[in-house]
């Protein structure tokens, strides 16, 4: 009695993965098209720069006081390689642009119960980017990580 009820598991168990495998080959196969049956990828140019700042500490303020501080990771995306010297030389005045623009914006919600808009920050971010180093140099600002320091 025991062996049915093991090899009936085995057979449910072996069922599932085969239905599994089954459902990713055709969903794989539904999300090609690209040319010869080989899945699309997405068009990035080539030409693009990266520039990774280091992460900084920015207040979460709470009523009228800082309750606690998230650590901050950038990255900026720029239009072309050859701008990350210009991006470098003006690492400084961008860093502490994004900090005190930070701190600014976590007064201005801290009546809210979300008291970080991510999209916000991007947005303002880029603003600043643009403001600080230039026109069309900095493509976009990609946030890697915010992370609770929990103090």
């Amino acid at each position: 009695m025991a062996k049915k009820k093991s090899r009936k598991k085995l057979f449910i168990i072996a069922g599932l993965v085969l239905i599994g495998v089954v459902g990713v080959v055709g969903y794989q196969m539904t999300m090609g098209g690209g040319e010869d049956g080989e899945p699309s990828k997405p068009s990035v140019s080539s030409d693009l720069g990266y520039v990774g700042l280091d992460p900084f500490l920015a207040p979460v303020i709470e009523g009228r006081r800082i309750s606690k501080y998230v650590a901050v990771g950038i990255i900026l995306e720029l239009y072309s390689k050859d701008h990350k010297p210009l991006v470098y030389k003006n690492m400084t005045p961008l860093r502490n642009a994004f900090i005190e623009d930070f701190v600014f914006q976590a007064q201005m919600n801290s009546g809210t119960t979300q008291s970080i808009l991510l999209h916000r920050v991007k947005s303002r971010f880029r603003t600043l980017a643009n403001r600080i180093v230039g026109d069309d140099i900095v493509k976009e600002v990609l946030i890697a990580n915010v992370m609770d320091r929990g103090f």
